[in-house]
């Protein structure tokens, strides 16, 4: 008959087992996403340059330039948006694109209203409203890259967004079949907080996962 104290050793084994189980499984999914954002970094690394680089070598026209939205404050854009917006208005102006494509979170525009933002800065920079298209529901990154192809039927793009999401965005356009290039944002000083390369690091690997399965084509 087993007593109390051989119940408790024999719970505690199972318990470490357990845990040891759970460790081996979360390092073998930490390897595997770094493995997909190393893929992710290396197919897209070619393709991105920063602002002063396009404009000294462009040499193609696009269908358009594709600015991914963040953070909108109470104010306006976040410091981060605005360098994006900024960084989309030089890109245009050097004539390489028909047109701006912001896309954002704008799925309830009463409460919160991201594209109107871009749109309404980029008029501050001197870009025509008409040369602006706003896609509302560019909920992700993902979302944006496919919408952008499927709905707004972007075959060329130039892609403006901070250093460490430019990689993402450009691959994921590119497995929708939108030949384009990445520029990175200007940064006029404000500091990228270590939550957003976590963040990034994660969204990588599902993009990768997302792009192979293309769910919502």
């Amino acid at each position: 008959m087993m007593t109390a104290k051989n119940r408790n050793v024999q719970f505690k084994r199972i318990i470490i087992r357990i845990f040891i189980v759970l460790i081996a499984f979360g390092l073998l999914g930490l390897g595997a996403l770094g493995i997909m954002n190393d893929y992710v970094i290396g197919c897209s690394g070619p393709y991105v340059s920063s602002l002063e680089e396009f404009e000294e070598n462009v040499d193609s026209h696009y269908d358009a330039v594709i600015v991914l939205g963040c953070a909108v404050w109470s104010n306006g854009p976040s410091p981060m948006l605005a360098d994006r917006l900024r960084t989309a208005a030089a890109v245009y102006k050097t004539g390489c694109a028909d047109y701006i494509l912001v896309t954002g979170d704008s799925e309830n525009p009463e409460k919160y209203d991201e594209t109107g933002a871009m749109k309404d800065f980029l008029i501050d920079e001197g870009i025509p409203e008409s040369s602006i298209v706003c896609d509302p529901l560019g909920l992700s990154t993902y979302e944006s890259m496919l919408r952008a192809y499927k709905i707004f039927d972007v075959k060329t793009a130039v892609v403006v967004t901070t250093g460490f999401h430019v990689g993402r965005s450009v691959y994921d356009s590119h497995m929708f079949g939108i030949e384009s290039v990445g520029v990175e944002a200007v940064n006029s000083g404000y500091v990228i907080k270590t939550y957003n390369y976590y963040r990034e690091f994660i969204a990588r690997g599902k993009d990768f996962v997302f792009t192979v399965f293309k769910p919502g084509y």
